[in-house]
């Protein structure tokens, strides 16, 4: 590419102001010489003028209100999602101390502590696993419930 190539290039950018140092000295050393870039140069700089003096463009109100809702909403949702990991493990974590913590008072109320003497826990094992499974099922059921109130709340809102 010849120099006068590499000059024409950079004219729309020197007729916007937007040439780095070297490269605009570049520029007004070839100007003189060399009409035809000259008067390129000229009409970019009328072209520019024009193009400045037309009006911006504004987006309507209403619109950008919108746009402004729905990103905060797309925001919200993402916290959500990033925190369900961490509160997923916490109820996981949760619902094993309170089945664990309640056992025993469960085995207080309907056999009596004395059944703990047992050393085969004949039942014991099976009790605990009924009473654990159901009371995953509630805690579901109960998550669930809250799920679907919640999404019901975001489609009014």
């Amino acid at each position: 590419m010849s120099e006068h190539d590499a000059i024409r290039e950079l004219l729309a950018l020197a007729a916007a102001d937007a040439l780095e140092e070297k490269e605009r000295r570049r520029v007004e050393a070839h100007l003189p010489g060399c009409a035809e870039c000259s008067a390129k140069l000229d009409r970019f700089r009328v072209l520019g003028h024009g193009l400045r003096r037309l009006p911006t463009p504004q987006a309507p109100a209403m619109l950008v209100e919108r746009t402004r809702q729905q990103i905060q909403l797309q925001l919200a949702a993402a916290a959500e999602h990033a925190t369900n990991p961490w509160l997923l493990g916490f109820l996981v974590l949760l619902s094993w101390t309170l089945t664990i913590a309640s056992w025993p008072i469960v085995r207080l109320l309907t056999q009596g502590m004395t059944s703990w003497l047992d050393l085969g826990f004949r039942g014991a094992w099976m009790n605990l696993v009924i009473y654990t499974l159901v009371g995953w099922a509630v805690g579901g059921a109960v998550a669930l419930a809250l799920a679907l109130r919640r999404a019901s709340a975001r489609r009014t809102a």
